[in-house]
């Protein structure tokens, strides 16, 4: 199923309404800290929270990340967490001012998500 724009342009993911299954590739993310850095404005970023909205809407019982720390469950609240995440990033991102500050803010609220190197190359992305 079309996406739009997630983590890059054209995400699709598998839908499998028989079993409530969603194989949400890159557009959903368990507890692996987010690409963003191919979304450093606004509005790439409200597109990824419309992608998330439409597999959402479709009320998945599982849902299976592209990126999870190994042992997480599919539940789909991660479609949730992902979309929080992208907020977060997004306010945090209007109350500071250098890559590192609005590194260590997002690693405050996120303290236990692997895949650092993500989070600063996002944070990166917007503050260059």
């Amino acid at each position: 199923m079309p996406l739009g724009f997630t983590d890059t342009a054209s995400t699709t993911c598998l839908h499998v309404p028989s079993i409530g299954l969603i194989v949400a590739g890159d557009a959903a993310y368990n507890c692996d800290h987010l690409h963003l850095s191919e979304s450093p404005d606004q509005q790439k970023r409200q597109e990824w929270i419309a992608a998330l909205d439409k597999m959402e809407s479709l009320k998945p019982r599982a849902v299976i990340a592209g990126h999870k720390r190994i042992g997480n469950d599919d539940s789909p609240r991660i479609i949730g967490e992902t979309r929080k995440y992208i907020r977060d990033f997004e306010r945090l991102a209007m109350q500071t001012t250098t890559a590192r500050e609005l590194y260590d803010e997002m690693l405050k609220l996120y303290p236990d998500w692997i895949n650092r190197g993500a989070l600063w190359s996002s944070v990166r992305a917007i503050r260059s």
